[in-house]
Parts: C-alpha cells; sequence; structure tokens
C-alpha cells in the first residue's frame, strides 16, 4: 500500500462510521414522528366535532381566550447625547 491509500483509509473511516451512525439515528427518530404523527391523526378522527355531548344534558365548557401578558413600556434610545463630555 502506498501512503495515499493509507492517509485516504485513516481519514475517511472514521466519517464513514459515524455517518452510518447518524443516518441510523435519523432514520429511527423518523420512525418515531410519523409513529407519533399517525396516532395524532387519529386521535383527531374519534374526537367529537359538535357543540353538543353525546349524553345530550350539558353544552361543552367553551373555551377561555389566555389572558395577554404585559409587556414592558418601551422607550426611544436617544440619538445624540445631550451633554459633551
Amino acid at each position: 500500500m502506498n501512503a495515499e491509500i493509507i492517509t485516504a483509509a485513516v481519514l475517511f473511516t472514521p466519517a464513514a462510521v459515524v455517518g452510518t451512525v447518524f443516518l441510523a439515528g435519523h432514520r429511527l427518530s423518523r420512525r418515531a414522528d410519523d409513529a407519533l404523527a399517525a396516532a395524532l391523526a387519529d386521535h383527531r378522527a374519534t374526537e367529537p366535532t359538535g357543540t353538543q355531548p353525546p349524553d345530550g344534558r350539558e353544552a361543552a365548557p367553551q373555551p377561555t381566550a389566555e389572558p395577554v401578558p404585559r409587556l414592558a413600556t418601551v422607550i426611544d434610545f436617544p440619538t445624540r447625547r445631550r451633554d459633551a463630555a
């Protein structure tokens, strides 16, 4: 073997191993995401859409809006300094 082939093997082998591990992890995570998406879609399909409950006794509670958090007052940054120091 010459030096170039040895150098190429030393440089590319770790990249090939790490790349394989990363691709396997990506595939597993993609499977988990697809399973979660399927479960959520199934749950949405079985969720009742009407406002009246199935037994007809009382109306379902209406969702309330979340309160808007109070934000700090914003003041303009002065463009010029008043005192020349």
